[in-house]
């Protein structure tokens, strides 16, 4: 496991009552965020933040300009804000397999798998809510999620039922959370705890610290506002 250190040291210091100075979900310019790098950054620094995740969004298709982007997260300054630099990718199927480059695979500080469609969904599929039963979304999703803690590529399980509960409205039994969380911890994974997804995230986080299971911190910010806006639930 990448960066392996940072996550015992949040998980630590939740734990005490100390509140770690993280966003780890952050997307700029370079995919769907409204500023750049260098903007993100600076605000990170303004608001004392002491890591920072650029998880920018990336395919198996996507062209050469990861490698820019890279470049310009490593040129940043670390005296008061480290910056990680890497890509949250789609889970494609129930096989674990993940929709990333092989290419940018060493680029990569830490990588987030997420559930953004079901497999074989189109465009037009996407926007239809009614087109599959509750039951059958939250299943689906599930298994999608746990089919990619077997992928040993991935590091964090981004914005679990982020699927069901924002693009749905559903709310999933807190059973299934909790073995989620679980197997997050059996399979050596990070669960994220996400500010735009998550209605509770305070108790998700009180559920991976009651299980020893390590965890992520993410706004899934897409401008200077929305950065830090994680740390607003303590």
């Amino acid at each position: 496991m990448k960066n392996i250190k940072l996550f015992e040291e949040i998980y630590d210091n939740l734990k005490k009552g100390f509140t770690p100075r993280v966003d780890l979900h952050v997307h700029t310019n370079w995919t769907d965020g409204q500023n750049s790098v260098f903007e993100m950054h600076k605000e990170a620094c303004k608001k004392s933040l002491s890591h920072i995740f650029f998880s920018e969004h990336s395919r198996k298709n996507s062209g050469d300009w990861f490698f820019e982007f890279s470049k310009q997260v490593d040129s940043l300054s670390t005296d008061i804000c480290k910056a990680l630099k890497g890509t949250e990718v789609k889970i494609l199927n129930f096989n674990g397999e993940i929709d990333i480059n092989e290419n940018f695979y060493n680029e990569c500080d830490l990588i987030m798998a997420s559930v953004h469609r079901f497999p074989g969904e189109t465009s037009k599929d996407f926007k239809n809510k009614k087109l599959y039963k509750k039951d059958v979304i939250i299943k689906t999703e599930f298994d999608l999620m746990i089919s990619s803690l077997d992928n040993p590529k991935v590091d964090i399980l981004g914005h679990p039922f982020g699927m069901t509960l924002n693009r749905f409205g559903f709310e999933p039994h807190a059973k299934l959370f909790d073995d989620l969380i679980l197997q997050c911890k059996k399979k050596g994974k990070i669960f994220e705890v996400n500010f735009r997804y998550h209605r509770n995230p305070k108790l998700l986080i009180e559920k991976c610290i009651k299980s020893k299971t390590l965890f992520s911190l993410g706004s899934n910010a897409h401008s200077l506002k929305e950065l830090g806006k994680i740390l607003e639930i303590f």
